[in-house]
């Protein structure tokens, strides 16, 4: 599986600008890795992110499905954070 989230109205990167890479890194959440399903949840675990850090952990994503709409939620990615995502789905018309 694969997740990439950015913030909107980013600007384009001047690869001069130290400033500039660091705003852009913090504009982007992305991670990829495989994943199971198990008791109406999916356990991510994670091979590769821009962040070091993230490799390596495991994390679960409760699933709903209500119509056209998909919802995972869980959990910050660490243990002491006291934050939870949420992110919703929704089918495109055909």
């Amino acid at each position: 599986m694969s997740a990439s989230l950015t913030r909107s109205g980013r600007a384009a990167l001047d690869l001069n600008d130290a400033t500039a890479k660091t705003r852009a890194f913090d504009a982007y959440f992305g991670y990829a890795g495989r994943y199971t399903v198990r008791d109406g949840a999916v356990m991510h675990r994670i091979t590769t992110a821009p962040n070091p850090a993230l490799t390596g952990v495991e994390t679960v994503r409760h699933v709903s499905l209500n119509g056209d709409r998909l919802t995972l939620s869980g959990p910050d990615f660490a243990a002491t954070s006291p934050r939870s995502h949420r992110i919703v789905w929704r089918r495109a018309a055909p």
